[in-house]
């Protein structure tokens, strides 16, 4: 079974929930023997949708068809997760309360909004990493104060003369909650910030059914959101990644509003969340809700599901073109920007840093 075969197949079976028709189609595939289930597991695990896939197959009446040891595994870690979702709702409420003491009403982003709405049918479908939510940039630095003296420690330094630099203050941790903790100014990072501005997502932000004061952005600005945070944040774009969890979300955000017309209508990025668009039409089989426009990018990207080992020395020559290009561009910048200079200063004169920047090539190349 090739990583293609791996990937449409799982892509296929998320898409049960919207095309209960394609059960049969699935069933015939799993009844061929030609699914190796371990480079199912390994890629949906890999992809975080594992208990996605899990509850896809038992909502259409299909997990009798797989191994005993498998559905066991899989409901297993959709419980854990399932609990853990649960925790994260309460982390959320504990935050959201002690902001609204203060005169701050986060919005929720990306996967803890999605529980929030609720996106799915089942909360354990979505495996969440940290809690990011979004405030007004004069309230960020005490947004992160509260957080801290509520028991959260930063994983990293940060110098507020580099506040400019930064799409969110560093990252929070708390050993009484499961997640970690991002207090947002800006959701793309800079300049990109600057075609999709917080301002914007602030004003049309949508209340959270709930006592407290907690919202989420509109269905049009989490559809903006899911697109650019792949393609432009985590450059899935440049380097041909296909990230299933984001494009599951946007399979189901389709159902409240149409992602090709929301993605035309936005002024920026044409070419990135048509590419987006294009990607998931594929991956998923032509669901019904996520149209696009022509796009030629689909040739690369099947080559690169054809040939993964290209694939990864196109993504190591892109990381490391991008890596040296900032260490010349970087310093012509700090030329002429004063948080750029303060910046390079605070990151050169802290010994940690090295080792961190060191560690950061260790953690892409190293043996997955």
């Amino acid at each position: 079974m090739t990583y293609k075969e791996a990937l449409l197949f799982v892509g296929k079976c998320l898409t049960l929930g919207i095309h209960p028709e394609r059960a049969t189609e699935v069933q015939t595939e799993i009844r061929s023997e030609k699914i190796v289930w371990e480079q199912i597991v390994q890629l949906s695990s890999g992809q975080f949708v594992l208990p996605a896939l899990y509850i896809r197959l038992q909502r259409a009446s299909l997990l009798s068809e797989l191994p005993s040891d498998l559905v066991e595994y899989m409901e297993y870690l959709t419980g854990c997760n399932r609990d853990r979702n649960l925790q994260i709702l309460n982390q959320v409420k504990d935050i959201t309360s002690l902001l609204n003491r203060n005169g701050i009403a986060p919005i929720f982003l990306k996967g803890t909004a999605h529980l929030l709405l609720p996106l799915y049918d089942d909360i354990a479908e979505r495996m969440v990493g940290d809690i990011d939510f979004l405030v007004e940039e004069t309230d960020l630095l005490r947004a992160a104060q509260l957080l801290m003296d509520a028991g959260y420690q930063p994983l990293s330094k940060f110098y507020p003369e580099m506040l400019k630099t930064e799409k969110h203050y560093p990252r929070l941790t708390n050993f009484n909650y499961p997640a970690a903790v991002e207090v947002h100014r800006q959701v793309i990072i800079p300049p990109h910030d600057r075609k999709f501005k917080s301002t914007e997502i602030i004003r049309d932000k949508q209340k959270n059914n709930g006592q407290l004061e907690a919202f989420v952005p509109s269905n049009k600005h989490l559809i903006i959101h899911n697109a650019l945070n792949t393609q432009v944040n985590d450059k899935a774009y440049l380097q041909g990644d296909i990230n299933l969890r984001q494009m599951y979300d946007l399979l189901l955000l389709s159902r409240k509003e149409d992602p090709h017309e929301v993605l035309k209508r936005f002024a920026g990025f044409h070419n990135h969340t048509n590419a987006w668009l294009a990607t998931a039409s594929m991956v998923f089989d032509k669901p019904v809700g996520i149209e696009y426009d022509s796009n030629k990018r689909l040739k690369l990207l099947n080559f690169f599901l054809l040939h993964p080992s290209f694939h990864s020395v196109y993504k190591s020559i892109i990381y490391l073109t991008w890596r040296f290009s900032r260490y010349v561009t970087l310093p012509f910048h700090a030329i002429y920007r004063k948080d750029m200079r303060a910046g390079i200063w605070f990151r050169l004169s802290d010994p940690d840093w090295y080792k961190d920047h060191v560690l950061s090539y260790w953690n892409y190349f190293k043996p997955q």
